[in-house]
């Protein structure tokens, strides 16, 4: 039916520095509005107008907004893989998705009804999921094998560099909450034009995909897809049900005098050791082609930064944790990237097979460990025992896949 445009059919373009750069400054916008909420600014939202219920509300609200994107991700997908635009139907769904998020975004600080900021954030939800199932599929439509972990790292480093200048800028310098919203809302969607609207020089496909695009792709069969698939999913698991309550955690345990303050030096350091091991991590797996194990060694990292403060739940603590869970999952984020699209199995498919494993890693699993540990069980250290467990399952998991090193 539909065949790739010659934008999509796997080229490769000039994937150099200036592509890069515009590329991660693209995700610098996208990590700025999904980041952002559940790390700091929903729960302060949340404390402020829910305070009585801020634990139930804000873990509705993660639940909820995971929900949205299980759904909405793998069905962004394939509907991107089958869209023709003269643009480029990564552009397309990109562009409409920052619209689609980043205005209810704007509008999300000034609501006095949780129920309210719920509804705006599904649509918020929405619109991210069209972005991540689109600017990922870029990758495997355009970046050769061997520079797929430089590329991983220019999806992966914004992160870091998002939390950090987002933690600054709604802490420090516009702290009212719905000044706060708005900012991120603009300063997201002004960062991904420059990448969306200008067009850059392609040269020959590394492989046309075939014809048929918009027939009927199943589903991938082969295990390490699923593998790859599961590893994430309890890697990023486990790092969620242990920092979205951190805020809580500063306040009700360790009784900082500043918990915004604390959160923000915590922040800090997780970023700065983030940042230097994603650069490294993204460098290292295209020079050593050993992806497996690199993974390995980040969710590894990141489960004994739980374990330690389930340990010893102390302020050093804290900040020891903060190292290295930023380690780990710094290497985590720009190797696994190149490992789950090294492992996809049909070209004509790539937006959707990656959506669904993106989609994956948002399942509400966290959230409802998180909200039963702390409900029902026994507090913040059983919590952050629990997510170092899951790290490690997921460490585990990565050694099943057969067909990446």
């Amino acid at each position: 039916m539909n065949e790739l445009t010659t934008a999509e059919r796997g080229t490769t373009g000039e994937v150099g520095r200036t592509w890069l750069l515009g590329y991660g400054a693209a995700w610098f916008g996208y990590w700025l509005v999904i980041l952002l909420p559940p790390q700091f600014m929903t729960p302060h939202l949340i404390g402020t107008i829910a305070a009585e219920h801020k634990v139930d509300v804000l873990s509705y609200l993660m639940v909820q907004n995971s929900l949205v994107v299980v759904v909405c991700v793998p069905l962004a997908g394939m509907l991107c893989d089958r869209t023709p635009a003269r643009l480029g139907r990564r552009r397309v769904w990109a562009l409409g998705g920052f619209g689609l998020a980043t205005v209810p975004y704007a509008l999300v600080g000034t609501q006095t009804s949780w129920p309210v900021v719920a509804g705006l954030m599904v649509v918020v939800s929405v619109g991210a999921s069209a972005v991540l199932a689109s600017l990922s599929a870029v990758i495997a439509d355009r970046v050769p094998p061997d520079r797929r972990g430089a590329a991983s790292a220019a999806m992966g480093v914004p992160q870091v560099i998002a939390l950090v200048v987002g933690m600054v800028l709604v802490t420090m310098v516009v702290t009212s909450i719905p000044g706060s919203w708005a900012l991120i809302a603009a300063l997201a969607a002004a960062s991904a034009l420059p990448f969306l609207l200008i067009r850059t020089r392609t040269r020959p496909a590394l492989r046309a995909a075939a014809p048929g695009d918009g027939t009927r792709v199943p589903f991938p069969r082969n295990a390490d897809y699923y593998w790859a698939l599961l590893s994430r999913v309890l890697i990023n698991a486990g790092n969620l049900a242990g920092t979205t309550y951190l805020l809580y955690f500063l306040t009700d345990v360790l009784h900082r005098r500043d918990p915004d303050g604390s959160l923000l030096i915590l922040t800090l350091i997780y970023l700065v050791c983030c940042a230097t091991t994603g650069y490294l991590g993204g460098r290292a797996s295209d020079l050593l082609g050993r992806r497996r194990d690199l993974i390995a060694v980040a969710g590894a990292l990141q489960a004994a930064a739980a374990a330690l403060l389930a340990v010893a739940p102390t302020w050093p603590s804290a900040m020891a944790g903060a190292v290295l869970l930023g380690a780990g999952y710094g290497a985590f984020l720009s190797v696994d990237q190149a490992l789950v699209t090294d492992v996809l199995p049909d070209q004509r498919s790539r937006a959707r097979d990656l959506g669904v494993i993106n989609a994956a890693q948002n399942v509400p699993l966290a959230f409802g460990v998180a909200w039963f540990v702390l409900t029902f069980v026994g507090g913040y250290r059983v919590l952050y025992a629990v997510s170092a467990v899951i790290m490690l399952l997921g460490s585990a998991a990565v050694y099943r896949i057969r067909s990446v090193r």
